[in-house]
Order: structure tokens, then C-alpha cells, then sequence
């Protein structure tokens, strides 16, 4: 989903685009990001990802190079920025980071839980399982400390295990199992479980349907992605929420990159975007886009910089938005919002290294 918003914006911005993939591999992206910078075509542009923290070196590597550096999805740790400072400040190469807000969302996955929860139960203690995708990845820590933040706002509720599932269904099968096990054996409850992904999510559906346990009605389980499978959980009702458009970063990094090369003067930065829930309540309006998206339908190149406050107003609630207009201008029936034109497309090359 990266890459498809990431080729969908170089459309729109007129940007020659490569993409490699690491496959979460920490060494293996360092090697495919070094073996780009020696290039004979070496990339105006290398879009990162700091997956596992691997990425942060790469800076000192860059600016010997004529290549600029955006890193997308995961930021810098604190122990890291104390080395590598904020783009532009100690690295000449790097010019930008493009972070989605991933405290938020897990802090809003867990206050929802919590929420319909109590509907059944407006005093009682509350257990619950936290299914997390690693402790190293900086996206991943923060939405763990929002999902700890979330859940200590209700002193009634207990999470009885927080388990690492590496961001897979079948591992996550396998540790709801062995917790709800455990459960049944100290005549315990589940209330609610948290999932850092959907893939998780649905690992964790698995295990309680094998348990004879029906989701959505013992237990409430949330996710996030805004994946093709957790907006089928959600209108069947299995998973309460999946949260989600984190995966614009790469779009968004390519509107930034867009902006270096064409606004004299542009400078460095790191931009914050907000993360929104597909629920029940809106998964009717916005699941059919994302379940089979047209990202072409949007007008990334509507998302450059701000001048009056030069500041950027990225929000992927708002492509959804572009994408219903551009619908129903399609279909002949009034706009449901207002829909941008698309742009005339600008000049650059750039390549992504490993997603």
C-alpha cells in the first residue's frame, strides 16, 4: 500500500520512481541503500525507511554523496537524534522526515476498546491482550506507548499479557491461543485484545473462533492498517476498528521531495500527520476505497506546501475525500466534497530505497 500511494503520487508529481525492498531487513536495506548512492545513476532522491533503527547511519554515509535523504514511516529514536539532530542540522543530506502520528492511533485504538467495552460492562475490571510488532522500530514504540497510555485511563482495566507477534497472523495465532488457554485455566476473562496490525488482528479472530469464542461479541479486538482484510473484519463486525493511512508517507515524501526541488529556499523539516479509525460507523463510506483503491483518483500534487503558512496539510482522511468527489463526478451524481483538479506534473527523478 506504500508503494501504490508512493507510484500514484509520482504520476501526479512527474517523478521517475524506483522501489527495492528490504523486506524488514535491517542489513539488507543498508546494503541496498549504499549500492543505490554508488550508482552511476545515483538517485536525486532516497526515501527511507527506519526500519529497526538501520537507517539512522545511513546519514553520515549520505552526505557524502549528492543524493538527499527523506525518511518516511519510522523517525529517529531519542538516543539517535542525540547523534543525528532534526533534517538539516548536522546532515546536509538529509532533508526531511514524513512521520504518521502512531501514539495517537494506538492511544485511540485503546480508548475505543475501553469505550464499547464498558457499554457491557460500565464498572466491572476489564482484561486484556496487547499483540505488538516489535520493540525496536520507532513506529512501532510509539504505538505501543499509545496503546499503554490508552489503557492506563481506565484503572479498571487490566492487560494480562502484552506478547510480541512480529507483525504476523500466524504468530499471532498461535500466542492468543496459548493465552486464552492460560485464561481458561485460572477461570480468567478476555474482554478485549489490541493488535499493532491487522495481520494480527486477524491471527488473534482465528484463535478465538477456534476457541469457540465470537469476536466482536466476547471478545472486542482492534487493529490497524486500513488493509483490504481489516475493513472486511470491521463490516463484518468481527474487529471493532482498524486504524490507519500511515501508509501515505511514501506519498507524502514524494510531495516533499517534489517541493525541494522546484521552491527556492525550501527548508528542512519534519511533518507529523494525523492516523484516523474505520469503524462500524463510517466503514460503509470509505471501505469500498480502500478495499479496491484507485489512488490514481487522487490529486497528490494538491498536497504541496503551504506558502502562507508554509506548512504541509497532509491528512489521508482528505485523499478518501478526493477519491469520493472524483466517484461521483465520474458517475454524473453531485459531489458528496469537494474534489481538486489535477495538476500539470513537474520535473525530477527520484528513487526509493527499501520499504
Amino acid at each position: 500500500m506504500v508503494t501504490d500511494t508512493m507510484q500514484a503520487a509520482a504520476l501526479d508529481l512527474n517523478i521517475s520512481l524506483e522501489v527495492v525492498y528490504a523486506e524488514r531487513n535491517p542489513y539488507l536495506l543498508k546494503k541496498l541503500a549504499i549500492q543505490a548512492l554508488e550508482s552511476p545513476a545515483a538517485p536525486d532522491y532516497l526515501l527511507l525507511v527506519n526500519e529497526e533503527q538501520a537507517a539512522s547511519e545511513l546519514l553520515t554515509i549520505t552526505d557524502g554523496h549528492d543524493t538527499h535523504v527523506v525518511m518516511l514511516l519510522n523517525g529517529l529514536t531519542r538516543e539517535e537524534a542525540l547523534t543525528h539532530g532534526t533534517p538539516g542540522s548536522l546532515h546536509s543530506s538529509w532533508i526531511g522526515s514524513v512521520i504518521p502520528d502512531n501514539h495517537t492511533a494506538g492511544k485511540r485504538m485503546a480508548t475505543q476498546l475501553i469505550k464499547v467495552a464498558r457499554e457491557g460492562s460500565p464498572t466491572g475490571q476489564l482484561h486484556g491482550l496487547a499483540l505488538i510488532g516489535d520493540t525496536r522500530t520507532p513506529a512501532s514504540i510509539a504505538r505501543n506507548t499509545g496503546m499503554v497510555a490508552g489503557f492506563s485511563q481506565d484503572q479498571g482495566v487490566q492487560i494480562d499479557r502484552i506478547l510480541e507477534a512480529r507483525w504476523n497472523t500466524r504468530d499471532a495465532e498461535h500466542l492468543t491461543g496459548q493465552y486464552l488457554k492460560w485464561v481458561s485455566r485460572s477461570s480468567g476473562q478476555n474482554d478485549l485484545i489490541w493488535a499493532a496490525n491487522d495481520a494480527m488482528a486477524e491471527g488473534a479472530i482465528l484463535a478465538l473462533e477456534s476457541a469457540g469464542l465470537t469476536p466482536g461479541v466476547d471478545v472486542l479486538v482492534a487493529g490497524l492498517n486500513w488493509s483490504p482484510e481489516g475493513i472486511s473484519m470491521v463490516k463484518d463486525q468481527r474487529m471493532l476498528l482498524t486504524d490507519g493511512g500511515h501508509f501515505m508517507a511514501g506519498a507524502w515524501a514524494m510531495v516533499m521531495a517534489r517541493d525541494h526541488a522546484d521552491i527556492e529556499g525550501w527548508s528542512p523539516r519534519t511533518v507529523n500527520f494525523p492516523m484516523s479509525a474505520i469503524t462500524h460507523d463510517n466503514v460503509a463510506r470509505y471501505g469500498p476505497l480502500l478495499e479496491n483503491p484507485d489512488w490514481e483518483a487522487a490529486d497528490f500534487a494538491a498536497f504541496g506546501l503551504q506558502a502562507s503558512r508554509d506548512d504541509y496539510g497532509f491528512d489521508p482522511m482528505r485523499v478518501l475525500t478526493q477519491m469520493l468527489g472524483h466517484q461521483a463526478a465520474a458517475s454524473g451524481l453531485p459531489p458528496q466534497a469537494p474534489a481538486t483538479q489535477k495538476k500539470t506534473a513537474r520535473s525530477s527523478a527520484l528513487m526509493d530505497a527499501p520499504q
